[in-house]
């Protein structure tokens, strides 16, 4: 094991004499292990440890081991404690992202303040398998089927080499004190339910399974390697950066023979899902003023452009309708056309569509889910009416109240979606054009 661990650090030049190495340890038998193995290998390390104050005393326990390992054998320590639940819950993640971004964010921070050159991270070749099933179960392209980078920037992993049982075998056999992280049991994480659930069935199927696909993924990294480099030189021609603005040139992507590849690998680290980037794929070839939503950005299909922009924190929960725009599918989807008002357009007595007084309407118009006091003239009749009320008069169940939304404009409510529009935006024989939207449930 320490042979092979050298070997892999020099024919990898994961690091060179002049290095400043920073080790990211838990406490856990992966981290314990790749300390002991730099330590015995001679190279001039510093440990950084994160107490997340997720485990009580166990967390605390942990600490103490790092600690003291590190001041038995004289190893510099930097220690940090994180209230993650806070955190997490302040800043909308999950405990695991929460606890990752704080994490990474302390490391960074330490090298800038002491001058470390690589951080060295303890995954181990099976966390490549379970990284590759968990991004096949999402939904990935090459990049994600590449499993982990053994080096990112600072960052380098020296123990993919080895599989969690031969770390588990040397820690035994070398006394290497480490502590079991009790939450790694639970199933209520994915990871861990392909930990414990997946690849044990993968293995009756082969035994090798883990290792098989951790070569699998290695032979990916080569191959995306290549498809990114030219994704890279697509990338310098077709995408430009106006201040917190992402345009995608629509020309060049409509000449590119892989300009959906080059779409799924750039949209996809913001968050939107297949099926958006295949309506975005298909908006290349049609018309402007399209938009897309993720829960964090949104794209505008111009006339020019594709334009990426981030959502600002009310945009979760209010999503404003230009009038150039033809369709949404987020959070709900809504097709939107203008017509002529003529003896030949019929109104059509669909709850589900919407036909306005263009005229009457100010833009842009604004989507968001109805709320308490919320009120409205229901078309047909005279009076104000709460929209609590009207959706207990309709015999809304409670599940699908929580699903409803209005359209307004300038704060008057134009159509509950789905049920009713206001009477005040009705077509009438002096309407001269109609907007008219669609729901599609």
């Amino acid at each position: 094991m320490q042979s092979n661990f050298v070997d892999f650090i020099r024919s990898n030049n994961l690091v060179s004499a002049s290095d400043e190495i920073l080790l990211g340890v838990s406490g856990g038998v992966d981290s314990m292990v790749m300390l002991t193995l730099f330590r015995k290998a001679g190279f001039k390390v510093s440990v950084a440890h994160c107490n997340f104050s997720l485990r009580s005393d166990e967390s605390d326990g942990d600490e103490q081991l790092v600690a003291y390992e590190c001041e038995i054998n004289g190893i510099n320590l930097h220690r940090i404690k994180f209230e993650t639940e806070s955190y997490a819950e302040e800043h909308k993640l999950s405990i695991q992202v929460a606890a990752r971004n704080l994490r990474y964010d302390f490391f960074n921070r330490l090298c800038v303040d002491f001058g470390y050159t690589k951080i060295a991270i303890a995954h181990n070749r099976d966390d490549v398998a379970e990284t590759v099933i968990f991004n096949l179960t999402r939904g990935t392209g090459l990049k994600g089927l590449s499993g982990i980078k053994m080096i990112n920037g600072k960052v380098i992993r020296p123990l993919l080499f080895a599989s969690r049982d031969d770390i588990t075998r040397y820690a035994v056999q070398n006394a290497v004190s480490y502590r079991d992280d009790s939450s790694n049991l639970s199933t209520k994480y994915a990871r861990n339910r392909i930990r414990h659930n997946v690849l044990p069935e993968l293995e009756q199927l082969n035994p090798s399974a883990k290792k098989a696909i951790a070569e699998t993924a290695n032979h990916v990294h080569e191959s995306w390697s290549l498809v990114e480099d030219y994704l890279s030189n697509l990338k310098a021609k077709l995408v430009k950066q106006e201040n917190n603005r992402i345009l995608f040139d629509i020309q060049g992507l409509s000449n590119e023979k892989y300009s959906k590849l080059f779409l799924f690998e750039e949209l996809g680290a913001y968050g939107f899902s297949y099926d958006t980037l295949e309506q975005v794929v298909a908006s290349i070839h049609g018309q402007s003023g399209k938009i897309f939503y993720s829960s964090s950005h949104q794209l505008l299909r111009d006339r020019e452009f594709i334009i990426l922009t981030e959502r600002k924190e009310t945009d979760h929960s209010i999503v404003q309708i230009d009038k150039d725009c033809k369709s949404m599918n987020y959070p709900i989807n809504l097709r939107f056309d203008l017509f002529e008002n003529s003896d030949s357009f019929a109104i059509q007595r669909d709850s589900s569509i919407a036909a306005l007084d263009f005229d009457k309407l100010t833009f842009p118009l604004k989507l968001r889910p109805w709320q308490p006091g919320d009120r409205f003239m229901p078309f047909g009749m005279d009076k104000f009416k709460k929209v609590s009320d009207f959706l207990i008069d309709q015999k809304i169940s409670l599940v699908e109240k929580d699903q409803i939304y209005v359209l307004t404009s300038k704060d008057e409510i134009v159509w509950v979606v789905g049920k009713r529009i206001d009477d005040k935006f009705k077509v009438t024989p002096e309407t001269k054009s109609i907007w008219q939207s669609t729901f599609n449930n």
